[in-house]
């Protein structure tokens, strides 16, 4: 028989080894605003209670006395912070955890070239990068590519990056004295993939096993910080940083949680460095995650009016439109979401921009047909292929809005480009190209089929003298019908959103026509 302090030290120690194991791997945050360490509490108190009751044969109460007094201490601190932290009693703060601004949209999203529309989703961009590193086959049997591909702003450009990753455990212990040499730069317009090469390799990652791990590395540091998933980043030079959001829960111990700086960790050193919201250097684009982004978005539209409006009542209740979507604006990073009432899904009342470094929010107020709306036009509009949207973005484009969105197949591969009317979703224009999407929408003309259209072809150049000019209105935008000398069967049809130029055209005047897979997409009036 174990008695006195025997038993209790057993009782408390023995368990306490096991879970100091378990800490090393589960990276629990030391800190009370973690849901997982309070489990990790109770857990800990019913074992140790299980071993003092399986030593004592006399059953002394000692141990299982102190664990409930602990326990329910535990408990009672949980159901006040639960209660004081309800929105019943503090729904304005809760309204007020992201306010907004008013954007011009007229000025914020005017797009004049459909060209400059960022398309490559992040399943497109993981077959751009797995197929380059494909190229280089001394890495492929020691390296894949991760799946991160983080969308950034980078020297003004929208990118997406993703580091390398070992293959296995084993891969790592024969690579990690040397580290990952490369990282995969997807450029979200042109699709354009490099493999970067990098003067000093990365050392900690999401691939790395131990204190090679990024979390870990981390958490090892600051034990008692409650931070999210680090995200693969680079500065302006093109150094790999991993960015690590520090979260705080608000109003209680189970309140919303909302980020109050971030690690910046060289993915190289293993340097770290803790940034305030106002301190925290430009080139960083991911500090608020998108998930706690759409939760505080739907605070704000639910709890603005208090808590029983939005119960009862409901109005002027909004939510977000359950989808996102990311854009670079002046090189910064922004969110972007519809707004739909909670009383209708017919209709989007607006749609906000939220910059995922600072959480400085515009909204955006005009009416449209919602994100689903438009991505069910452009399914339906090729039915036949079983295509999938994209979640689409909303652009100012001649004064009218109109959203961009990609259609892919089964694969994940972008197969064809839409844009869909915002005010009427029925008028959708689909092509294998921007441009050729864009035509479509302007000149209300068939679907172009993939299989007869070229995306990639040479452009050539027609020039001439305008010889007979017509212009009619389609669809609300103003498209020229023309022909040059010497050829009055030939028709060149060109919206007036490829030049402005075209308002000023005159028979007469010298043209040169740019052309691709027989299409217009360009001119240039002498």
């Amino acid at each position: 028989m174990i008695k006195g302090w025997k038993n209790i030290a057993i009782s408390f120690g023995l368990p306490l080894i096991g879970f100091i194991v378990y800490w090393y791997f589960s990276l629990t945050p030391l800190t009370f605003q973690s849901l997982e360490f309070w489990m990790n509490i109770f857990l800990y108190l019913a074992v140790s209670a299980l071993i003092s009751y399986t030593l004592d044969a006399r059953r002394d109460m000692k141990v299982l006395k102190i664990n409930g007094v602990i326990a329910a201490i535990g408990i009672l601190v949980l159901v006040v912070s639960l209660v004081i932290g309800m929105p019943f009693f503090r729904s304005k703060s809760y309204a007020n955890l992201i306010t907004h601004d008013t954007g011009v949209f007229e000025e914020d999203m005017a797009i004049t070239n459909p060209s400059e529309i960022p398309t490559i989703d992040r399943d497109m961009a993981e077959r751009l990068g797995s197929r380059k590193i494909g190229e280089v086959l001394d890495l492929v049997s020691q390296f894949n590519v991760a799946n991160e591909f983080t969308q950034i702003a980078y020297r003004g450009d929208s990118i997406r990056i993703s580091p390398l990753e070992y293959v296995n455990v084993w891969r790592w212990f024969s690579n990690r004295s040397e580290g990952i040499p490369h990282y995969v730069m997807v450029d979200m317009v042109t699709g354009d993939a490099d493999l970067v090469d990098l003067e000093e390799n990365i050392r900690y990652s999401h691939s790395g096993f131990l204190n090679d791990d990024i979390t870990r590395h981390i958490f090892l540091k600051h034990p008692t910080t409650l931070f999210e998933r680090p995200v693969f980043e680079l500065d302006e030079e093109g150094h790999p940083y991993y960015v690590a959001p520090i979260v705080k829960r608000q109003f209680s111990y189970l309140g919303p949680k909302d980020v109050v700086g971030a690690f910046v960790v060289d993915a190289v050193s293993g340097e770290i460095n803790r940034y305030g919201l106002d301190d925290m250097p430009k080139w960083v684009d991911r500090v608020f995650p998108a998930d706690l982004i759409m939760a505080q978005v739907n605070y704000n539209g639910q709890f603005q009016d208090g808590f029983w409006n939005s119960i009862i009542t409901k109005r002027g209740v909004i939510q977000n439109a359950k989808g996102y979507n990311y854009i670079v604006l002046d090189n910064d990073l922004y969110l972007y979401t519809g707004l739909t009432s909670v009383a209708s899904d017919e209709s989007n009342v607006g749609f906000l921009l939220v910059n995922s470094r600072t959480k400085e929010s515009n909204r955006y107020d005009i009416s449209t047909a919602t994100e689903w709306s438009a991505m069910d036009s452009a399914e339906g509009s090729v039915q036949e292929k079983e295509y999938t949207s994209t979640f689409p973005l909303l652009f100012n484009m001649n004064g009218k809005p109109v959203y961009q969105l990609s259609l892919k197949d089964s694969a994940g591969l972008i197969k064809l480009y839409a844009f869909v009317d915002g005010l009427n979703y029925q008028r959708v224009g689909i092509g294998n190209s921007l441009q050729l999407a864009w035509q479509s929408y302007n000149g209300g003309e068939v679907v172009i089929d993939d299989d007869e259209v070229v995306l990639e072809g040479d452009i050539t150049t027609i020039s001439g003298k305008v010889s007979l000019l017509q212009a009619v209105v389609v669809n609300g935008e103003t498209v020229y019908y023309f022909t040059l000398d010497g050829n009055n069967e030939e028709i060149y049809t060109i919206p007036v959103s490829i030049s402005r130029e075209l308002a000023f055209l005159k028979t007469g005047d010298m043209v040169t026509i740019e052309m691709q897979s027989d299409m217009p997409i360009g001119i240039v009036i002498e």
